[in-house]
């Protein structure tokens, strides 16, 4: 079974062993139950590990680090290529 709430997989039906929603109980299938225990969940899981989130600036500075690694090639083939 997958878990409506935290997508994890396990086997046969009831309690979720990851997040501990309960997805046989009677209402566990209404929008807004499933809602509420998956922003209950992304709470609890976050506050222990709120560094877990990847910001816009984790996502940049690989590419500004390829950017000034190929600047850098492109200025030394050039201070290079003259003396040859």
């Amino acid at each position: 079974m997958r878990c409506v709430v935290c997508t994890a997989s396990f086997p046969g039906e009831g309690r979720c062993p990851s997040c501990g929603y309960d997805n046989g109980a009677e209402g566990a299938r209404e929008p807004r139950a499933i809602l509420a225990a998956r922003e209950e969940f992304r709470a609890r899981t976050l506050a222990h590990a709120p560094e877990t989130r990847v910001t816009r600036k984790d996502k940049l500075v690989p590419w500004l680090g390829l950017l000034l690694g190929l600047a850098l090639l492109v200025f030394w083939l050039r201070a290079c290529g003259s003396v040859f």
